[in-house]
């Protein structure tokens, strides 16, 4: 099984979380019986966020003490996402920032700071000038053997969620070095790690010193970005943290945290993890001596600069986000997306994404729930 068949396995299986354990466990925390949270649950779904039972009881909606039924009906699911967001913007610009190789290609024509690309895996007969394209394992091993950019990240060319990434520490003269596994063949790679998907390599950012004794993968901030007839907003910013030897910051990774920042100063405000659904809410970053939480990120100023930058170049998609790694010589652009996950912004402020600003943004772009 490749690379990423194996992280879309683990993604599916986050969303098959034991209902039961977490519906006594809501039935605890809240003193209800869990037959009044089902049934209170049953009423909650016929609402415009469409929530499923998990997502209702991940975000707690059942403690009725803390919760009014405004405040409620602002949680949005992740599974309507595309359904709204499509309405937003044009899909003629899909493949500009899903195809890594062509939002790469724009960004450096547009002076924007991105990670280096190296190589292209590609058994297609695509052309990709400037970079070797690697086609069969006699490829892989003729350029490994004279790459001097370890380490490489590896990382699907038009996939989401960094399903299949993976970080190539160095290689000897039959094997490859991949973090946090046995050492593969130069076939094995070729057949089983990358298989038949398509893979940029690039050289590895180092993080920003403010990292230091945190992570050693890329963090990121992520940036919703609203495009309105005066122009950019961006509403909510996240800082996304891979813990755990974790190479890649996405949530869904076990052990990594999410954070909200203020949009204005970076200021960290929450930090969360999650353990089988269940979401837990941290003063201080866990298994750290930093505290992190009240601490500003860096270079934040160039950080909002550049993400506006990327957000006009992408002004047709309306609703998009960006995700931006801080870097000792300054912010460098990790991804352009298309949309922005709802769930990320709910679990990070534990609010509802659909405040009174995001209602209005939907409404002028005539979306329809």
């Amino acid at each position: 099984m490749s690379a990423y068949a194996k992280d879309i396995q683990l993604i599916e299986a986050k969303g098959q979380t034991d209902l039961t354990k977490n519906l006594a466990a809501a039935s605890r925390a809240s003193g209800r019986n869990p037959i009044a949270i089902g049934l209170d649950y049953l009423k909650f779904r016929r609402g415009r966020g469409k929530l499923k039972f998990r997502e209702y009881l991940q975000y707690g909606l059942y403690d009725i003490a803390k919760w009014d039924d405004a405040d409620r009906k602002r949680f949005l699911s992740a599974y309507i996402h595309w359904p709204l967001v499509n309405q937003c913007n044009d899909i003629r610009w899909w493949s500009v920032s899903e195809d890594k190789f062509v939002s790469a290609a724009l960004l450096s024509q547009c002076g924007v700071a991105t990670p280096q690309n190296v190589a292209i895996f590609d058994r297609s007969n695509r052309l990709y000038p400037k970079l070797s394209k690697l086609t069969c394992a006699n490829d892989i091993k003729a350029f490994f053997a004279t790459c001097s950019d370890f380490p490489l990240f590896a990382k699907n060319m038009d996939g989401m969620w960094s399903a299949g990434a993976f970080r190539i520490s160095g290689c000897t003269d039959t094997h490859v070095l991949i973090d946090g596994q046995e050492p593969v063949t130069y076939a094995q790679l070729f057949d089983d790690v990358f298989g038949d998907q398509t893979y940029l390599l690039q050289r590895c950012l180092r993080p920003h010193s403010f990292f230091e004794g945190i992570t050693e993968s890329t963090a990121t901030v992520r940036c919703l970005n609203l495009i309105n007839d005066d122009g950019l907003s961006v509403p909510f910013t996240l800082l996304k943290l891979p813990m755990s030897g974790n190479v890649a910051d996405n949530f869904w990774r076990s052990g990594n945290v999410l954070c909200e920042l203020k949009p204005d100063t970076g200021e960290i405000c929450s930090i969360v993890t999650q353990n089988d659904g269940i979401l837990q809410r941290h003063d201080a970053l866990p298994n750290s001596e930093r505290i992190l939480m009240g601490e500003c990120l860096p270079d934040w100023q160039a950080l909002r600069e550049l993400n506006e930058t990327v957000a006009l170049l992408h002004s047709a998609n309306r609703f998009g986000s960006t995700d931006i790694a801080l870097t000792d010589t300054g912010p460098v652009v990790v991804e352009v997306n298309n949309g922005c996950a709802f769930e990320l912004v709910q679990v990070a402020t534990g609010k509802g994404f659909l405040t009174d600003e995001i209602l209005a943004f939907f409404e002028g772009c005539n979306v329809k729930f």
